[in-house]
């Protein structure tokens, strides 16, 4: 699911309650304030990919595209 960080808020129903979400961004900045934001309106389980989607890839981890 992608939802770009200004939308977030917005867009909170979107994200299905009782799993885990995992934000990501490229570099881990936006991604951090994504998982802040989640948890204040009170999604429970967030985890942010520190490092973002730069930190993945050099880490030689697998992607999909």
């Amino acid at each position: 699911m992608n939802i770009p960080l200004p939308h977030l808020a917005d867009r909170r129903a979107e994200i299905p309650p009782g799993r885990p979400v995992v934000v990501h961004c490229e570099g881990g900045y936006r991604s951090a304030i994504a998982a802040s934001l989640l948890a204040k309106l009170g999604v429970r389980d967030v985890q942010d990919l520190v490092g973002g989607y730069k930190a993945w890839v050099a880490a030689k981890l697998p992607t999909r595209a």
